[in-house]
């Protein structure tokens, strides 16, 4: 496979710089003496163009040299990098204790190699996994992609050329969705009955609150009327009572109802904010997928989501318990991903080839509409 293109994580922006020099000149060079572009991190990108510009003025770095020619800004941090290199999952993405860098010797390079890994994860099948990886490496890297790879002698180098320019400069081009982290949120599983409080528990409370609401209703009639004794109509007299009863009962069960239903919502809004925070936290730190995400909040929730309102309410510190309970289902998910092996140069080819033909295609389409 080419090594015209190289990715190279390193945990500060200086590292990466130091990682692409040796002595001020380019480490990595292609036969006509042009330099390798180098895939760095996303949150690292400003530091290491910032820390090349001022080594060339210093002139401790060749003064000839573009660093933004050179270092090209990947789509995924550092640290999510190194913790999918740690786990092992993805075969080809290492990462060196010795100096904390993490590489990978392919020509999707990591960005593209792991929106690759992310694909599978989400059930997703092979052919839509590589049309993703080959769109997110052009996204990095360019027109020089496909000086990477090694084309047929019978295909049309400017053709691939144009359509690299054409995906990495305009959004959306194709109809295909890149990898996004997303705000999942546990409210989205849950039922509104699940929330209501006369819902199970609390829908119990109701018959012995009419009760009450009843006697007291009672009792107001009878002081009221000094025990019937001020009013001579029996008739009358039962109709008040069964009226005022009825009205305390319903004001008592009302009421308390609204009371415990605004307590519920409040302390069950707090309880859901712990649980989105800790899934937000998860998903951007490694990296989950949309499938991944509704298999933990599923595991979370077990269907029974009142018990677990419940069960965390009466937890002392609620913030540790959503984390031991979010931590301990993602790692589940995490042990479960299967292990990825990265594609062929040759199958990197044939999806090029496959977009490429979709994208004329689609481009004729869209001529042959403007010119009618």
């Amino acid at each position: 496979m080419a090594k015209i293109l190289k990715s190279k994580y390193s945990s500060t922006g200086e590292r990466c710089v130091d990682a692409c020099l040796n002595y001020g000149m380019l480490r990595y060079v292609n036969e006509d003496g042009s330099p390798v572009n180098i895939e760095i991190p996303f949150d690292k990108y400003e530091e290491a163009i910032s820390d090349f510009q001022d080594r060339i003025k210093e002139g401790i770095a060749q003064k000839d040299m573009n660093p933004k020619a050179i270092l090209k800004r990947g789509t995924i941090s550092y640290n999510q990098a190194k913790e999918l290199a740690i786990d092992g999952k993805i075969k080809g993405l290492d990462f060196f204790e010795i100096d904390g860098s993490v590489e990978c010797e392919h020509i999707l390079g990591i960005s593209g190699s792991i929106e690759y890994a992310l694909s599978i994860w989400n059930g997703e099948s092979k052919i839509e996994a590589l049309e993703k990886a080959v769109i997110r490496s052009i996204k990095v890297y360019g027109e020089d992609f496909i000086y990477g790879i090694t084309l047929d002698e019978d295909s049309d180098e400017v053709e691939y050329l144009k359509f690299a320019k054409s995906i990495f400069s305009i959004e959306n081009l194709m109809d295909v969705e890149l990898y996004k982290s997303k705000n999942y949120s546990i409210d989205n599983e849950i039922e509104e009955n699940d929330l209501n409080p006369k819902h199970k528990i609390f829908k119990s409370l109701d018959l012995p609150l009419g009760f009450l609401g009843g006697l007291l209703g009672f009792m107001i009639v009878q002081i009221a009327t000094n025990f019937g004794e001020n009013i001579s109509n029996e008739i009358v007299y039962l109709l008040l009572n069964a009226i005022t009863m009825s009205i305390v009962a319903f004001i008592m069960i009302k009421s308390i109802n609204f009371i415990t239903k605004k307590y519920v919502k409040n302390s069950t809004s707090s309880i859901m904010e712990l649980f989105d925070e800790e899934l937000e936290k998860v998903s951007y730190e490694n990296l989950l997928t949309e499938k991944e995400v509704k298999l933990i909040l599923k595991n979370i929730t077990k269907g029974e989501v009142t018990k677990l309102l419940m069960d965390m309410k009466g937890s002392v510190n609620k913030k540790v318990s959503s984390n031991t309970l979010v931590t301990k289902e993602t790692k589940f998910v995490l042990d479960s991903r299967r292990v990825i092996i990265l594609p062929s140069e040759y199958e990197i080819i044939q999806t090029l080839t496959l977009l490429l033909n979709e994208y004329k295609s689609k481009r004729s389409k869209d001529y042959s509409i403007k010119k009618i």
